[in-house]
């Protein structure tokens, strides 16, 4: 990398995470005109810095993740389409905010659930990649950070306890799998790939003709 500055590193009571802003060589965003960015010289990188920013990228427990909107437009917005008309969405893992920004792009829905284990994390994401979880723009929120729209309910829990000790009276017209690689955080995920008990718990959380996107990083 041209460029590694690190934002935050810290032991949350379930994984190690580590923040940093970064330039690879030869992309758009390159080293140099990042600093022509900085140089209030009227340069075209001066007069419009937001573009040449050092991108972000997120470390959990050594594992690399990134906000590629392209991911998560990818495991959102396919599910949601398939279903006719959905209101209430849980999202299972997505401490970043990234997955929850796309859920709540959509103005069928009415209420999202997101449930993850590391409330640490979802706080440094929210301190440090603001970018990732920016409601600001889209029509359908009413909040500059999606974590604090009023659609949005974060619980910070066990997914497998909560899906499968829960009684449902109203159950989720989409339930979207955002959790970790199973293969570098199996002591808290693991649970969630092995066996048939969360995937039965998944299907009764589900409305009629619900929809399940389920996938890892």
């Amino acid at each position: 990398m041209d460029l590694k500055i690190p934002l935050v590193s810290k032991e949350t009571d379930f994984q190690h995470v580590d923040i940093y802003e970064y330039i690879f060589p030869n992309e758009r965003g390159s080293l140099a005109s990042y600093k022509k960015s900085l140089s209030n010289d009227g340069s075209y990188e001066s007069l419009h810095p937001e573009i040449y920013r050092p991108n972000k990228v997120l470390f959990l427990d050594g594992v690399q993740y990134y906000g590629d909107a392209a991911y998560h437009e990818a495991l959102v917005h396919p599910a949601l389409i398939a279903h006719e008309h959905p209101k209430r969405v849980a999202i299972i893992g997505g401490g970043e905010g990234a997955t929850l920004r796309e859920v709540l792009k959509h103005k069928s829905v009415d209420e999202v659930v997101m449930i993850d284990i590391d409330g640490e994390l979802v706080e440094m994401c929210r301190e440090y990649l603001p970018e990732w979880n920016d409601c600001s723009d889209i029509d359908a929120s009413d909040a500059e950070s999606c974590f604090d729209d009023s659609r949005a309910t974060i619980r910070y829990a066990d997914a497998f306890k909560y899906f499968i000790d829960a009684e449902w009276d109203q159950q989720f017209d989409v339930i979207i799998c955002d959790a970790l690689d199973p293969e570098h955080a199996v002591a808290i995920v693991g649970d969630l790939y092995t066996g048939n008990n969360f995937a039965d718990s998944l299907y009764n959380a589900l409305s009629d003709n619900g929809v399940v996107s389920y996938t890892s990083e």
